[in-house]
């Protein structure tokens, strides 16, 4: 009884994570490529200087009136003013979780990560580095398995060259190019196909194409290598396919298949695949609907295989600039054969740029946390903060 207090305790009161953030309802100002302000040409990871300063145009509250020809200051550099060389970006960001149960109180550091971007003509090097006290597992670098012991995590980290414009090839731990990339990293879409930003990162080789109305990524995957031993390792392949006829519409399709000899769940050798398609669109500037659908597969090596489906339709309003309501509604089924029905899940969420560099997020949902079909649904309650330098 006293566990189960204390996680529902933490799931109506934390601040869930979300360790790297993209936002694609940035496609409501025009913005269907990702590289223009972002470091990862496919969204999330650190800032450019042009998306610090969109940032500020578009995305934060604004208090009584701006001038026409409104440009951000300072305040939207690195610790809200330090300069830097041109050739270096680096980005803060910052998150907590608190259990204010009353009789054991407690704070929990959820992501503390300084990341760094250096480019140089062609060549990119990036990585990030920081500390946990909890969750994160597949991105830790130490092994601290203590009740409140912390960690050091790398989510990410690589280099690459421009080999023509538009085309990057880099290698590394990178975010798999699958799917809509969105700070809501504990959507079924992204946790049954294990395509998270929080720790669902590999290693291996990537190429990233975007021009014009056209963005691609290819990746082969060669496994986690913070997790062991190699058998857990996943290896494989992850493709994306995107195009925009226009500034306010996108679709696109993704690709994923990979192998471990010991799966981390079934710890058994298994082969899991995703296939599916996306799309965003917003039909008036304040108003975006974004839509994912997949088709999974599971083969493990002493069971017949399954195949299940997973997806969403998010609705985004923006009824004053940087105030966000949010309706989204998912399903999650890992076996259409079995007799178990879908998991099902509704959101209602508040997110709110109130301030440089900082916002806030509560959401209200209906379901299960995970795509469990044999969990029963309960309301839940997450409230996240977050800050980045």
């Amino acid at each position: 009884m006293r566990a189960g207090l204390a996680a529902f305790v933490l799931l109506i009161v934390g601040f869930f994570a979300k360790p790297a953030f993209a936002y694609p309802f940035m496609i409501g100002h025009g913005y269907t490529a990702c590289a223009q302000c972002h470091v990862d040409p496919s969204g999330g990871s650190a800032l450019t200087e042009y998306g610090r300063g969109q940032a500020e145009i578009f995305m934060r509250t604004v208090y009584g009136k701006r001038k026409a020809d409104f440009e951000p200051g300072r305040i939207k550099d690195f610790a809200f003013g330090v300069p830097l060389p041109k050739e270096l970006q680096l980005q803060g960001d910052f998150r907590s979780l608190i259990i204010p149960e009353p009789s054991d109180p407690r704070y929990i550091l959820m992501q503390a990560d300084l990341r760094a971007h250096v480019k140089a003509g062609g060549f990119h090097a990036y990585g990030s580095a920081g500390v946990v006290s909890q969750g994160a597992d597949g991105a830790w670098i130490t092994s601290n398995t203590a009740k409140d012991g912390a960690n050091v995590v790398s989510r990410e980290y690589w280099v690459g060259y421009d080999v023509m414009k538009g085309l990057l090839v880099r290698g590394g731990r990178l975010a798999l190019p699958y799917g809509i990339r969105s700070e809501e990293h504990i959507l079924f879409a992204r946790t049954a196909t294990r395509t998270d930003t929080n720790d669902g990162q590999q290693l291996g080789l990537d190429a990233v194409y975007g021009k014009g109305k056209y963005r691609a990524e290819l990746m082969g995957i060669a496994g986690n290598t913070q997790i062991g031993p190699d058998d857990y390792r996943e290896r494989g392949y992850s493709a994306l396919f995107a195009y925009a006829p226009k500034n306010t519409f996108e679709v696109g399709v993704s690709s994923m298949v990979t192998h471990a000899n010991l799966d981390v769940d079934y710890q058994e050798e298994r082969t899991r695949q995703a296939h599916g398609v996306f799309a965003r669109y917003a039909p008036i500037e304040r108003v975006r609907f974004l839509a994912e659908a997949n088709v999974t597969g599971s083969a493990l090596a002493a069971d017949p295989a399954a195949t299940g489906t997973v997806g969403y339709l998010q609705v985004d309003t923006e009824p004053t600039q940087g105030l966000h309501l949010k309706a989204t509604g998912e399903w999650c089924d890992d076996d259409g054969a079995d007799a178990d029905a879908a998991t099902l899940r509704g959101t209602a969420t508040v997110l709110w740029f109130f301030a440089p560099h900082v916002d806030m997020r509560i959401d209200a949902f209906y379901g299960t946390l995970y795509c469990t079909p044999e969990e029963a649904p309960s309301p839940m309650g997450l409230m996240q903060l977050h800050m980045f330098l």
